[in-house]
């Protein structure tokens, strides 16, 4: 499946929430309390953006993938793949429901 198609199937549906990913980018992998976040290295990384206790935190690179209402702050968290179609199979195999 290629991202337009990705993105056709989503149209079908009726979730109001658009896949995107992104280019490959650096991206701040934290360890923590609530599990792995994954924050854009473009940003510096400041303590109000990840939960209260970290473990550890490192810089990483891959293609970011997420859901996201367009012009709302609706979106789910950010996860991080080597490849631009593991990111898609994700959003894929995740969220579309067959």
């Amino acid at each position: 499946m290629t991202f337009d198609e990705l993105c056709e199937e989503y149209a079908k549906t009726d979730s109001f929430m658009e896949p995107q990913i992104t280019m490959r980018a650096a991206w701040w992998e934290v360890d923590s309390s609530e599990g792995i976040w994954f924050i854009m290295a473009d940003e510096p990384l400041v303590p109000e953006q990840v939960p209260n206790e970290w473990w550890t935190v490192e810089l990483t690179w891959g293609f970011g993938a997420r859901l996201s209402a367009s012009g709302y702050l609706d979106c789910t968290d950010w996860c991080v793949f080597d490849t631009e179609q593991e990111a898609i199979d994700y959003l894929a195999e995740t969220y579309l429901e067959y």
